[in-house]
C-alpha cells in the first residue's frame, strides 16, 4: 500500500545524503532504522469480492496511477512519489490455522478465518491513525494487492478505514504473491523437501512444482520499479 504524497526539498536532501544502498540480497540486510508495525491481516464502503474470491473491478472502478503507453518527454510531470510504503501481511487464514487445508485446498483459493477479517480490520483502522499523525490533509492511499484470495479480503476489511475519495486506486499484483511450495503440500512430503531445503540452501532450494527463495526475490525485485 503506498500512501502519495509530492517529495519535499528536506526528503531530497535525505535521500541524497543518505548512505548507498547495499547489495545484500533482501533477506539478508541489516535495516537499523527500521521500525516494524505488525499488523496482520483488514477498513465503511466495502471492497466487493465476487464467488470466486477476486474483487469485481466494475465495483471499484480505481484509475489505474502513473500508467501511460504514451513515451514520457522532459515536459511530462512524473507522479508525486510516495510518502512512505506499507507492507501488510494477509491476516490469519484457514491454514495458519489447520495445515492440513493445503492437502485439499489450492493456496490461492484459502480463505481468511473471522479472526482473520477482524485484524484486517484493526489493521486499516492504525495505518489510517498513522497516516493522519502527519497532519497533511491531502493525502491518498494505493494498494497493490495478490490475487490470492486471503490477500483479496484481508485489503476487502482493510479499506473499510477510508473513504472511496481517499483511495487513488488499486492493483491486483501477481508477483507479490507468497512464495509457491508446491500444488497440495502434502505434509509428510513437506517435512522431507524443508529437511531437504536445510542441506541444499534455503535460498537456493526450489521445492517441486513451486519456488526457491531466490525466485521469489527475482519477481519481487523486478516490481519494485512500479511501485
Amino acid at each position: 500500500m503506498c500512501e502519495s504524497r509530492p517529495l519535499n526539498s528536506q526528503s531530497m536532501v535525505a535521500t541524497l545524503t543518505s548512505t548507498p544502498p547495499s547489495f545484500l540480497p533482501l533477506w539478508r540486510r541489516k535495516l537499523p532504522t527500521y521500525n516494524p508495525t505488525q499488523c496482520l491481516g483488514t477498513g465503511k464502503e466495502a471492497l466487493e469480492i465476487s464467488s470466486n474470491g477476486y474483487i469485481k473491478t466494475n465495483t471499484i472502478g480505481f484509475p489505474e496511477k502513473g500508467i501511460s503507453t504514451r513515451p514520457r518527454t522532459s515536459s511530462t510531470p512524473r507522479p508525486p512519489r510516495p510518502r512512505r510504503i506499507i507492507l501488510v501481511r494477509h491476516g490469519e487464514s484457514e491454514g495458519n490455522v489447520d495445515e492440513t487445508v493445503y492437502t485439499r485446498v489450492p493456496d490461492p483459493k484459502i480463505d481468511l478465518t473471522e479472526k482473520g477479517k477482524a485484524e484486517a480490520e484493526e489493521c486499516g483502522w492504525r495505518i489510517r491513525e498513522m497516516i493522519e499523525k502527519d497532519g497533511a490533509n491531502d493525502w491518498k492511499v494505493y494498494f497493490y494487492v495478490s490475487p490470492y484470495k486471503r490477500t483479496l479480503e484481508t485489503l476487502r476489511h482493510l479499506g473499510l478505514a477510508f473513504e472511496r475519495s481517499r483511495i487513488s486506486g488499486m492493483r491486483e499484483e501477481p508477483r507479490i504473491r507468497e512464495q509457491d511450495f508446491g500444488n497440495f503440500q502434502d505434509r509428510e512430503k513437506m517435512r522431507l523437501d524443508k529437511a531437504l531445503r536445510l542441506r541444499y540452501g534455503r535460498f537456493f532450494y526450489r521445492f517441486p512444482n513451486g519456488e526457491s527463495a531466490a525466485d521469489v526475490y527475482d519477481r519481487i525485485t523486478g516490481n519494485t520499479s512500479k511501485i
